[in-house]
């Protein structure tokens, strides 16, 4: 199993659970039976769709790196190691 490819997957699904969070609280927005204010409910509304884009990114340039060190041969430069 490739760690790459497994760590990569999970930041897209802390990713995609960030950007339901955003979705959930844009939402309700317009519900009264809340302690948030507008504003403060707008402030992390910007922050989780930005940490959730940024992570989405950073989860796509992590499985496309790992993508291509599947494809490249393994090193074999253990001519001095120890056996």
């Amino acid at each position: 199993m490739n760690n790459g490819k497994t760590r990569a997957s999970l930041l897209g699904v802390a990713a995609l659970y960030l950007l339901y969070i955003c979705y959930e609280l844009y939402q309700s927005r317009d519900d009264p039976n809340t302690t948030m204010t507008p504003a403060v409910r707008i402030i992390f509304i910007a922050l989780f769709v930005i940490a959730g884009i940024g992570l989405l990114i950073y989860a796509v340039r992590e499985w496309r790196r790992s993508r291509t060190d599947d494809d490249q041969p393994a090193a074999q430069d253990d001519k001095n190691s120890l056996k």
